[in-house]
C-alpha cells in the first residue's frame, strides 16, 4: 500500500534550516535539535516572564529559520496577547514556512477573546503574501478569530476574495485554508455568514477540483462548503444526490448529514440514496438520522433489517448493526418483529470475544422493548468473561430492575461494571443504595468514585463523611494527576456531608499537588470552620522530556498497533510539532503500555478513543502534558484526550472524519498513514494485542 501523509516530516526541516543557517559541521543537526528541547522546555513552563520567556523571545529572532518557526509557536500557545508584538514581527519574516505559523500563533495568543485586535495585521498580510501555504494560514487564522457581527462580514468577504486568483480559482493549499477559515466563521456565528455571496460561492465549492492527482484537498473543500450549506439549511436534495454520489466517503457523509435539512417529504428518497451508496460513513450518517425520527413502519423496516443476525456465510459491518439495533430501543409499530430481531442479536450464541456488540446492545435495547425476555438473557451477558459485555449485562439489569444481578456485579472485579451496576441501583433503590456507594468508594477508580459520590449527594448516613475522606485519601496515595476530576467530586461532597472534625486531615492537602484540588480544599474548609484558608499547592514535576538522540528516532520511526482480529494500524509521528506529547506516546508503545488496551469510546464518524488502563476516560497515564496545538484534525490524525486545557493523560483518540472543530484545542502526535481502514472497523471495546515501534521506511 503507497504510504502518504499529508504533513511533511519537520524533521527534515531542521537538517534543512541547519544546513542553510548553523556552521556547517558534523554536530549542526545535534545542536539544533539541543536547542529545540530548550525551548520546548521554556514553552511547557507556560511562562508569563522571567528566563523561560526570554528563551522563547531569543529563538524568535534566531538565524535557524527552524527554530524560530518553533519559538513562533510556542509564543502562540502560550495564549497570552501581550506577546502578540514579538509574534506580528514573524509574519514579516524572510521564511514562508515561518510566516504561515506567525499568521497561526497569532490568532492563538487571541484564543476565544479579542479577535479584534490580531484583524489588522493579518488583513494587511493578505494584501501582500504571495507564498500559498501562509496564504492558506492567513486565510485559517482570519476565520477563526473571535469577531463582532461586522468584523465577522469583512472577513467572509475576504476570504471570498481570497479563494479566486487572477480571475480563476486559488491554488488548491490556499482553497482549504479559505474553506477552513469559512468553516470556522461560520460556527462561531452561528452560519450567519452563509448567504449572498458567500453561500453562491460554497455552492461552487462543493464542486471543488483543482486538477491535480492528490485529491485530499479536494474533497475537504468540498466536504467543508457541504457542511456550512448544510447547516445554513440551504442544501436541498440534487445537492445532497450529487454529494452522496461523490467519489469520496468523507463528502458522502457531509451530504448524507444534510438529509435532515430536507422537507421531510424528501426524507425518503435521501436515505435511499445514502443507504444503497455502499458506503460505510455514508450509512452510519443515514442511520443516525434514522434513528432521529418517528417509529414508522418504514424507519423500523431500515433498523430491523440492519440489526438482524447475518445469514450463513454474510456479514454486515459492526458499526451499521450496532447502530441499527440501538435505533430499536424505542418501540416500532410491528413490536413482535422487533422483539423476535432483537432476542436473536443478544441470545448467549451471538456473544463472540471480538464482536460482541450487536449482542450487548441488542440486550440493553431489548430490556426496555421486553423486559421479561431481557431477563432471561441476563445471566449469560452478566457472566461472560468479556467486561464490556458485563457492563452492557449491568445496564440491561438497571433497566429491567434485576437486583440480585446489580448487586452481584458491584463485586466485579472490573470498574466500569461496578459502575454500571451502582448507577442501576441508585435509580431503582435511590437513599437505599447509599451503603453500596459507600462500598463502592474503596475502588481506586475514578469513574467509580465520582459515580458513588454523586449517589451520596443528600445521603443522612452516618459517616458517610468519614468514607469520603477515606477515598480522598487513598486516591491521593499515587499523586495521579488523572485522578483530579475524582478527587474534586470527592471534595464537594465532602463540603457537604463533611465537618470540622475532618479539619486535620483535610489541612495538609492545601499543599496538594494539584492547584484546583489545593483550591478547593481551602473552600471546604472555608465552610467548615467559617475563616478564610488559603492554599500554597506544591505541583508535580511535568513530563520529562526527549534527547536529541530521542528525537531523532521518533522522526525516524512509526508506531503499529496489532489490533485484535482486525489488522494493522500504522502511525507516523509528530515529534517537531507535539514535542512532549509524542514522546510519551512514543514512550508508552516502547515500554509496552498499550499492549492488551482497547479503544473503551466509539463515537460514529467521530473518533474512536483508547489507552486507558480501566477503559474509561478518567483513567490514564500520568502527569498531565501540556496542549500542544496547531495541527488539523484531518480524517486519521491522532490526537490526545483531555478534560480540559493541559490535561493530557496519554489517552489517544483517532478522527473517523475531518473534525475541524477540534483545531487548536487539542494535540495531534500522529497521522495513520495505513490500515485506516482497520481504524473504521474498530468499534467499542476493540483490543489492542500490540503496540510496537517500527523504522520508518
Amino acid at each position: 500500500m503507497k504510504r502518504l501523509s499529508p504533513y511533511p516530516k519537520l524533521g527534515l526541516l531542521v537538517l534543512v534550516a541547519t544546513a542553510s543557517c548553523a556552521p556547517p559541521d558534523a554536530n549542526g543537526s545535534a545542536r539544533v535539535n539541543a536547542a529545540y528541547l530548550d525551548l520546548v522546555a521554556a514553552e511547557v513552563a507556560r511562562p508569563t516572564g522571567g528566563a523561560a520567556l526570554r528563551v522563547l523571545l531569543s529563538h524568535a529572532e534566531s538565524e535557524n529559520r527552524f527554530l524560530r518557526l518553533a519559538a513562533v509557536r510556542a509564543l502562540g500557545r502560550l495564549e497570552n496577547p501581550e506577546l502578540a508584538p514579538s509574534i506580528e514581527a514573524a509574519l514579516s519574516d524572510p521564511a514562508p514556512e515561518v510566516r504561515a505559523e506567525a499568521a497561526n500563533a497569532l490568532a492563538q495568543a487571541y484564543f476565544g477573546t479579542g479577535g479584534e485586535n490580531a484583524l489588522s495585521p493579518l488583513l494587511a498580510r493578505v494584501e501582500i503574501e504571495h507564498d500559498a501555504a501562509a496564504r492558506a494560514s492567513v486565510a485559517a487564522s482570519i476565520g477563526r478569530l473571535a469577531l463582532d457581527d461586522e468584523d465577522a462580514d469583512h472577513v467572509a468577504e475576504t476570504l471570498i476574495e481570497m479563494s479566486y486568483a487572477h480571475g480563476a480559482d486559488a491554488p488548491g493549499v490556499v482553497m482549504e485554508g479559505v474553506a477552513l477559515g469559512l468553516a470556522a466563521l461560520s460556527r462561531s456565528t452561528g452560519a450567519a455568514i452563509v448567504s449572498g455571496r458567500v453561500a453562491r460561492r460554497l455552492d461552487e465549492l462543493r464542486l471543488y477540483q483543482d486538477g491535480t492527482r492528490t485529491r485530499t484537498r479536494q474533497h475537504r473543500v468540498r466536504a467543508l462548503s457541504i457542511g456550512m450549506l448544510t447547516t445554513a439549511g440551504i442544501l436541498d436534495r440534487e445537492r445532497i444526490r450529487i454529494a452522496v454520489r461523490d467519489e469520496s466517503s468523507v463528502v458522502k457523509a457531509a451530504g448524507t448529514r444534510g438529509i435532515g435539512a430536507l422537507d421531510p417529504v424528501w426524507h425518503r428518497q435521501g436515505l435511499r440514496m445514502a443507504m444503497f451508496s455502499r458506503d460505510v460513513l455514508a450509512q452510519i450518517e443515514g442511520l443516525r438520522f434514522i434513528a432521529s425520527q418517528p417509529r414508522t413502519p418504514e424507519t423500523c423496516r431500515y433498523l430491523i433489517d440492519g440489526a438482524r443476525v447475518p445469514r450463513d456465510g454474510a456479514s454486515a459491518p459492526t458499526s451499521l448493526r450496532v447502530l441499527a439495533i440501538d435505533g430499536l430501543a424505542e418501540p416500532c409499530p410491528d413490536v413482535g418483529t422487533q422483539q423476535n430481531v432483537l432476542s436473536a442479536a443478544a441470545a448467549p450464541n451471538q456473544l463472540d470475544p471480538v464482536s460482541w456488540q450487536p449482542a450487548s446492545h441488542a440486550l440493553v435495547a431489548l430490556a426496555g422493548i421486553a423486559p421479561a425476555v431481557a431477563a432471561n438473557l441476563l445471566p449469560a451477558h452478566a457472566e461472560y468473561p468479556n467486561l464490556f459485555v458485563r457492563a452492557y449485562a449491568a445496564r440491561a439489569a438497571g433497566i429491567v430492575g434485576d437486583r440480585d444481578v446489580l448487586r452481584s456485579l458491584l463485586q466485579d472485579p472490573a470498574p466500569n461494571v461496578r459502575t454500571e451496576a451502582l448507577r442501576g441501583l441508585t435509580r431503582l433503590d435511590g437513599r437505599a443504595a447509599d451503603r453500596e456507594a459507600i462500598e463502592q468508594l474503596r475502588i481506586p477508580d475514578p469513574q467509580l468514585v465520582m459515580t458513588a459520590s454523586s449517589a451520596l449527594a443528600g445521603s443522612p448516613l452516618e459517616g458517610t463523611g468519614v468514607a469520603l475522606m477515606d477515598a480522598l485519601d487513598q486516591m491521593s496515595t499515587d499523586r495521579r494527576d488523572t485522578f483530579r476530576d475524582a478527587r474534586r467530586a470527592l471534595l464537594t461532597r465532602l463540603g457537604e456531608l463533611g465537618d470540622g472534625t475532618l479539619s486535620e486531615r483535610m489541612i495538609p492537602y492545601l499543599s496538594d499537588y494539584d492547584p484546583l484540588v489545593a483550591q478547593d480544599v481551602a473552600q471546604v474548609l472555608q465552610g467548615w470552620n467559617g475563616r478564610p484558608y488559603f492554599p500554597t499547592p506544591v505541583p508535580a514535576s511535568p513530563l520529562a522530556l526527549p534527547t536529541p538522540n530521542d528525537l531523532k528516532e521518533m522522526a525516524g520511526s512509526i508506531v503499529v498497533l496489532h489490533m485484535r482480529g482486525l489488522g494493522e494500524i500504522h502511525i507516523e509521528l509528530h515529534p517537531y510539532v507535539s514535542t512532549t506529547n509524542t514522546w510519551r506516546f512514543f514512550r508508552q508503545v516502547r515500554e509496552g503500555y498499550f499492549n492488551g488496551l482497547t479503544f473503551h469510546r466509539w463515537a460514529p464518524n467521530f473518533v474512536i478513543q483508547g489507552g486507558s488502563p480501566n477503559a474509561n476516560e478518567y483513567y490514564g497515564d500520568g502527569p498531565f502534558s501540556r496542549d500542544e496545538v496547531g495541527m488539523h484534525h484531518w480524517r486519521g490524525t491522532v490526537g490526545i484526550s483531555t478534560r480540559g486545557h493541559d490535561t493530557g493523560d496519554g489517552q489517544i483518540f483517532v478522527n473517523l472524519l475531518d473534525n475541524a472543530r477540534l483545531d487548536h484545542q487539542y494535540t495531534i502526535v500522529g497521522t495513520v498513514i495505513e490500515g485506516l481502514d482497520v481504524v473504521d472497523r474498530v468499534v467499542e471495546g476493540g483490543v489492542i494485542e500490540r503496540a510496537e515501534v517500527r523504522p520508518a521506511r
